[in-house]
């Protein structure tokens, strides 16, 4: 009886070092190599060990070792392994954002004749949609009027100077409001394309 116990013993901590290793096969497939494995060692133990005594006879059957091993092992495939919660993570401290530099912008004079975008336009190289376009002067930018030129198709172009950021160019003044009198303002030749 005692060996028939160490047997059980033995193939449950089997069992179970298998099962915290991660093997990765079914606990019930690991039993049944490990009984038909250890069965030949376990009946030369029962027989050689246990037997010498006069009149010992085992009180447990086969069967039932095999079916009480079967049952440990389920209870040991069923059984959930708590895994402790992760250590909180403490923020590190950060340093304060810089602000950005405010950006100067120059403010009209009083004289000077101002265009503000009406709805988002290019900005071109030279006055007429044939001039590739070199930026946006999007709707509510300023800019400050250094020229203009009469366009016989298309009407009177501002050459422009940005107040924000953005290139100098061209803009047509049907998308523009003009503030400021613009009698005196330049007129230009187009560059050419």
């Amino acid at each position: 009886m005692v060996c028939g116990i160490l047997i059980r013993v033995n193939i449950m901590q089997l069992l179970c070092q298998g099962a915290r290793r991660g093997h990765s096969e079914n606990l019930t497939v690991m039993m049944r190599k490990l009984i038909i494995g250890s069965l030949p060692i376990a009946l030369t133990l029962l027989v050689g060990a246990c037997g010498t005594g006069a009149g010992a006879t085992s009180t447990q059957s086969s069967d039932v070792v095999l079916a009480t091993a079967y049952a440990k092992a389920e209870l040991t495939k069923q059984a959930t392994f708590q895994t402790p919660p992760p250590a909180p993570v403490t923020p590190s401290p950060t340093l304060p954002l810089e602000s950005p530099t405010p950006t100067v912008t120059a403010t009209p004079t009083l004289g000077q004749p101002v265009v503000t975008a009406n709805y988002n336009a290019y900005v071109r190289s030279g006055p007429d949609e044939s001039y590739d376009s070199i930026d946006f002067f999007l709707a509510g930018q300023r800019a400050f009027v250094e020229g203009r030129n009469e366009n016989g198709t298309n009407g009177t172009w501002y050459f422009i100077r940005r107040i924000d950021e953005g290139k100098d160019g061209w803009v047509w003044s049907g998308a523009v409001t003009l503030t400021g009198d613009a009698s005196g303002v330049a007129i230009l030749e187009a560059p050419p394309q």
